[in-house]
């Protein structure tokens, strides 16, 4: 009876820690933030990969998912060959673990592929378990970056739509900033609710990304009525067109550029909250931010 009493105590413990245990878990969610541009060729990967390294070099667990469909190219930009991609989780192929690929720091990647757009189609039983698999990263990671494709296609559209935390990359030019006001637009129209930050890409000076930012947040907030944050701009330095051809992120590479020290600037400002009123609830995490997804791209 003694024996049997204390086996009961240890399953009695066994379970209560369990509980703990998730009960925790469930508590300590991923901040999901999207990258996006209104147009492509601005920097828009070059700036997801370089700030998730930030942040990892910050103490921060990272995961960034390549989401740009057709046009993944982050494992390209870190001369990594990836063997399998998010394709190979949608279709039950592999596991999302078998697919997450390490880079620099141990930033953990989530290799894109045209899968993405299969969320649409899949069954219920499908569906459930993949938003189980992407669930198991909340608590795992500090941050999710999702860096999606250019411009306001439907797929892009659901990515923005589904997230807390957007960030928008546009460089001085009229037409990029006229295309990111279009994006911003787009968010404005369907109602968005969530965080919208703004990086300035290739700038001539510090001065030109301050104004050129300033300008463009004036603009959006009169003719949208929207509030945006400006997070920090990054200049137009031969090293990180050099980083791109070596595939080095130039954060690693020339750690003491401005270039460097302005993504550091960039990541603080997000992981320190410096632009959002952090006394707001977390609404999301993965499993949210993917099931909010879904939703959308089922409509």
């Amino acid at each position: 009876m003694k024996d049997q009493a204390e086996k009961l105590r240890e399953l009695a413990l066994k379970v209560r820690r369990q509980i703990e245990e998730e009960l925790s878990t469930e508590m300590q969610q991923t901040r999901v933030m999207v990258v996006t541009s209104g147009k492509g060729g601005v920097g828009k990967s070059t700036l997801a990969l370089n700030m998730a390294l930030g942040m990892c070099a910050a103490g921060k667990k990272v995961v960034l998912m390549d989401a740009d469909l057709g046009l993944g190219n982050i494992d390209i930009m870190l001369g990594l060959v990836p063997q399998y991609n998010i394709y190979h989780m949608i279709t039950n192929k592999k596991s999302l673990r078998d697919i997450i690929i390490t880079g620099p720091d141990n930033l953990k990647i989530i290799p894109g592929g045209s899968g993405v757009s299969e969320l649409a189609n899949l069954n219920d039983e499908q569906l459930r378990r993949i938003l189980v698999e992407l669930g198991t990263l909340d608590g795992e990671y500090d941050y999710m970056i999702i860096d999606t494709g250019a411009g306001i296609s439907n797929n892009v559209t659901s990515f923005l739509l589904a997230s807390d935390d957007v960030i928008v990359v546009t460089t001085p030019e009229p037409t990029s900033l006229t295309d990111a006001y279009g994006v911003i637009k787009t968010m404005a129209r369907e109602k968005f609710g969530g965080h919208i930050y703004l990086v300035v890409n290739r700038t001539a000076s510090g001065i030109e990304g301050m104004l050129t930012a300033e300008k463009l947040k004036i603009v959006i907030k009169k003719f949208l009525d929207i509030d945006i944050t400006i997070l920090g701009h990054l200049p137009n330095e031969s090293i990180i067109e050099e980083g791109i051809r070596k595939q080095e992120p130039f954060i690693k590479s020339f750690p003491r550029s401005q270039a460097a020290a302005n993504i550091k600037v960039i990541a603080r400002n997000l992981m320190e909250g410096n632009a959002i009123n952090t006394s707001e609830p977390r609404r999301g995490g993965v499993k949210n931010f993917f099931k909010k997804l879904v939703g959308l791209s089922k409509k």
